[in-house]
């Protein structure tokens, strides 16, 4: 009995091993690599006699989730979290570990809100908030991701106030319990700065984003993946204020590091696509600018699907870009496509909807062109 004993801790003992090397491959920015140790450590402790407690094959669940997700295997991500959510349900009250649970149920919702399910991400993350607050207390370090990433679908919605107060919040925790140079606040200063970018506050969104670089830089060097999303991130801010240049080149030096680290059907390689057509359309290359976004569109599309509302902003763009070219009836049927995708999801004030709508009155002539005009273009 004690050699069958040893033998289960030692097959338990290799699988959480698998677990930590893929946690540590996708820290080092590479999920590709992360992937086969995650799913071998998830498939041993599945196939493990005696099987591991429920939490702690959650939490590997959760590991294989997070690598898929970053991935872009969303399906996958969502059905990983899934069957963490339904291990952590099935736990006897007084038994659950609440960090698991929360980041089983924050997990789930932020896959989500990546498949465009904004609704039902909302839902989510107010359940892991509540968990958190009462079984962790309000500034437990576990809420400040559940914080993070809840904000991005109040930020897709058009909730921008509600947005803020929630990133603030998030970075407060951190800043408590870390310190305001840790790794953790590039990402919270990095949705900041793509808040006041979204909200059209250029000048406020730059030293937020420039500071997500700086402190993800020092933190991880400047080759690693997430350093690139962060400078991919400032690069449409400082296209809008007019330092072209730079934008491109942080644009084009990204999207080499996602091809290599993503592969070239990642959604960052399309996110960065079509902020670089955005550059090339209005230099008057219209049909590179088309090609860029076309095929930013069809990335999006295969990730995605067609009724994703993070399509609506390539489509709305490349209608931009046909109607330049003289292609005004496809023009109006990419902008039908794109202001139906946001109806369904945003508020109805998003900006995004009245300058798309705006733009399509132009077409017809039906309205003269908003400020923004028919030619401007939209970052993703």
């Amino acid at each position: 009995m004690a050699q069958a004993g040893d033998r289960a801790d030692a097959e338990r003992g290799a699988a959480l091993a698998l677990i930590d090397r893929a946690r540590a491959l996708l820290g080092a920015g590479r999920p590709r690599d992360a992937l086969g140790p995650a799913q071998r450590g998830v498939a041993r402790l599945d196939e493990a006699q005696p099987r591991p407690g429920p939490m702690v094959f959650a939490d590997a669940l959760q590991a294989l989730g997070d690598v898929e997700a970053a991935l872009g295997s969303y399906a996958d991500a969502e059905e990983s979290f899934r069957r963490s959510v339904r291990l952590v349900e099935d736990v006897e009250d007084g038994e659950a570990d609440a960090r698991v649970a929360v980041r089983a149920l924050g997990g789930l919702a932020n896959v989500l809100r990546m498949r465009g399910a904004y609704e039902d991400a909302e839902a989510l993350f107010r359940e892991a908030l509540a968990l958190g607050e009462a079984e962790l207390g309000e500034s437990a370090f576990e809420l400040a991701a559940v914080l993070n990433n809840f904000a991005i679908v109040f930020k897709y919605s058009g909730r921008f106030d509600e947005a803020e107060a929630l990133y603030r919040r998030a970075l407060a925790i951190v800043e408590a319990a870390l310190d305001d140079e840790h790794e953790e606040t590039a990402s919270i200063y990095h949705n900041l700065g793509g808040l006041d970018h979204a909200r059209g506050r250029y000048r406020r969104a730059e030293p937020l984003a420039r500071r997500a670089v700086e402190i993800r830089e020092q933190a991880l060097g400047p080759a690693h993946p997430a350093v690139a999303l962060d400078r991919a991130a400032l690069a449409p801010i400082l296209d809008e204020l007019g330092m072209v240049d730079e934008a491109e080149r942080l644009l084009r030096d990204a999207l080499g590091v996602f091809e290599e680290a993503f592969g070239a059907d990642h959604y960052e390689v399309a996110v960065n696509l079509n902020n670089l057509a955005a550059i090339v359309h209005r230099r008057g290359e219209l049909a590179e600018a088309e090609r860029l976004y076309r095929r930013a569109l069809a990335i999006k599309e295969q990730l995605l699907g067609e009724d994703h509302p993070e399509l609506a902003v390539t489509l709305a763009n490349l209608a931009t870009n046909v109607a330049a070219a003289g292609g005004k009836a496809e023009a109006a049927r990419l902008y039908q496509r794109a202001i139906a995708l946001l109806e369904r999801s945003v508020e109805p004030g998003h900006p995004n909807i009245a300058v798309m709508r705006n733009n399509l009155s132009a077409l017809s002539g039906e309205s003269p062109a908003s400020e923004d005009g028919p030619d401007a273009t939209q970052h993703s």
